[in-house]
């Protein structure tokens, strides 16, 4: 098989990218230990499904798109899911000795070996994006676990397990809390909600952002389960009359989860709400967060700016601490120093160097931030600019030369400039430090196994201030139906989107002029900003997303 240095070679011959390119991805491939396609694409050069096709061109393997494709369930037998993760690959069917497997890094020869250790077959190798394998991974292997375990002895499909055994032992309320951690981390879930009721104890899983029931427990099971959680986040298990905070770690069979818990009495007892941070998503990469081509490449040209403030708005579970991370990850290198101010730090990033707020230390946003000035950093992220006194300091560090991430509280992009000048900001500040404001929502993604076509309804057109006629013509659109897969509910994952607003000097006229939000929306637009509901619509004639979702994404901006 050809090297990677030859593949580089091609790409400059095909004039896919430049020799100065080939060179950079070279030099960020050796900074991140990846193979040279991922760099390419995590540099914005190449989209994953270019560089899988031109793979595929080079090395004379066949191209797949996996979601066109349906894969047996037999054949997961035979690639274990933690192989399947580690390399990231699937396998797609099997004849006689001989197993087809879906890769990204086709010259993997230790994936290879592998494979053909486990397996004892012969390996054939189809290119896949390393989207479309991480997706068919989730889909594929959760929806084995989902089906064995929602199964009677007859193979006939049975309702939600619910937990009868009353738990009076400590024994019992461990082994209940490591339950439902388990299936939480199994199904992707963000938070745990035990709620008790009058007779019983309802637990709901949030995923994809909706919260779904999953367990019924005896109102008995209540207290051994709310103390086994206080014992693990260090609360006070004797006091249940006021609202607790605390954290914990905790190892399950496959990943390491970071758990911040929260207890708040009502009157049938203490209600316990866990959000899980599973450290497994903080190496999520850029380009696979949702942005659109052009908005990537404008955000990377932001983010190796040399100084100057970036900001990321949205409401709060949005996304905009992953974007921050995925954008983090990208920048990292040996020769930055990155040092980070949050509340909390949800995930640990390697060498970069992250602290956490701690009011009753005395250590505020602002506190830190003067700290970090002494700190010789290259780059500062704050977790999010909440008054005054931190954005003057976020400002002054630019001006001196930093480059600040940080998050911000608004609907849109232009809102974000607007409420910087109402913390009493002077405009030249303003107008001279930020360099861009990324707006972004998430977006739940259609089961790709059971969506099918739709006919819009004219009425969401109208709402989004459309032409329906010429809307519907642009592409076809696609709604949720429910499977095995997606647990009925239609969807599958999350992804999101977003909105790019950079000042040009029309802009920065306009701040320092102290023009409204609306009047900075549309010079924006007029200079080619495509909108958070554009994109989100873009989405769905795509097929990636429904319309009622683009509808909740345009309803949130009023």
């Amino acid at each position: 098989m050809a090297n990677k240095k030859q593949l580089g070679e091609y790409i400059v011959e095909k004039k896919l990218l430049t020799r100065g390119q080939l060179d950079e991805a070279l030099h960020y491939r050796r900074d991140h230990n990846i193979y040279l396609g991922k760099a390419v694409v995590q540099l914005g050069f190449m989209s994953e499904e270019q560089i899988a096709k031109t793979l595929s061109e080079f090395l004379q393997v066949p191209y797949l798109k996996l979601s066109n494709y349906d894969i047996d369930s037999s054949v997961l037998k035979i690639v274990p899911e933690g192989t399947a993760q580690k390399f990231n690959i699937i396998p797609i069917f099997s004849l006689d000795k001989q197993v087809t497997v879906a890769t990204n890094d086709p010259l993997d020869v230790e994936m290879v070996d592998v494979v053909a250790e486990i397996s004892g077959m012969d390996v054939n190798l189809v290119i896949s994006t390393e989207s479309d394998i991480e997706r068919a991974i989730d889909l594929y292997y959760n929806a084995e676990k989902y089906q064995a375990k929602t199964e009677d002895e007859a193979g006939k499909m049975v309702g939600p397990r619910v937990i009868s055994k009353e738990l009076g032992e400590d024994q019992s309320a461990m082994e209940a809390v490591d339950l439902l951690f388990e299936e939480a981390v199994r199904i992707g879930a963000s938070d745990v909600h035990i709620e008790p009721r009058r007779n019983n104890v309802r637990v709901r899983f949030r995923v994809d952002g909706v919260l779904q029931e999953y367990y019924t427990l005896p109102k008995s099971s209540l207290a051994p389960i709310i103390s086994r959680t206080k014992v693990l986040s260090g609360m006070d298990i004797s006091e249940s009359r006021r609202p607790q905070d605390g954290r914990f770690h905790k190892d399950l069979s496959e990943t390491r989860i970071d758990v911040r818990s929260s207890s708040y009495p009502t009157t049938n007892g203490e209600k316990m709400v866990m959000r899980i941070l599973d450290q497994s998503k903080s190496k999520i990469d850029l380009h696979r967060l949702g942005f659109s081509p052009g908005i990537l490449e404008r955000w990377r040209q932001i983010i190796t700016m040399p100084n100057g403030i970036v900001l990321v708005s949205g409401p709060t579970g949005s996304g905009k601490t992953t974007t921050l991370y995925a954008t983090l990850n990208v920048i990292n290198s040996v020769e930055t120093n990155i040092v980070t101010i949050e509340d909390p730090v949800e995930y640990q990033l390697e060498n970069i160097n992250q602290a956490q707020v701690n009011t009753k230390a005395g250590v505020t946003f602002t506190v830190a931030l003067r700290s970090i000035l002494r700190q010789d950093p290259d780059i500062i992220m704050v977790g999010e600019i909440r008054d005054r006194d931190t954005m003057e300091l976020a400002i002054r560090s630019a001006l001196t030369g930093h480059l600040v991430f940080s998050t911000i509280h608004t609907n849109d992009a232009a809102s974000g400039i607007t409420r910087i000048l109402d913390m009493g900001i002077d405009s030249y500040l303003v107008s001279s430090t930020v360099r861009g404001i990324l707006a972004q929502r998430l977006m739940r993604r259609l089961c790709p196994r059971c969506k099918t076509p739709q006919k819009p309804d004219p009425a969401v057109f109208e709402a989004l201030k459309m032409d329906p006629k010429k809307a519907e013509g642009e592409g076809e659109y696609f709604g949720p139906v429910g499977c095995l897969h997606c647990k009925n509910t239609g969807y599958f994952g999350r992804e999101a989107v977003y909105e790019l607003l950079i000042p040009n000097e029309e802009i920065l006229g306009m701040i320092n002029e102290h023009k409204t939000a609306s009047e900075i929306k549309r010079e924006a637009i007029r200079n080619g900003m495509r909108t958070l509901a554009e994109e989100a619509l873009l989405k769905a004639q795509q097929g990636v997303t429904s319309l009622e979702e683009v509808l909740k994404v345009a309803v949130s901006m009023v």
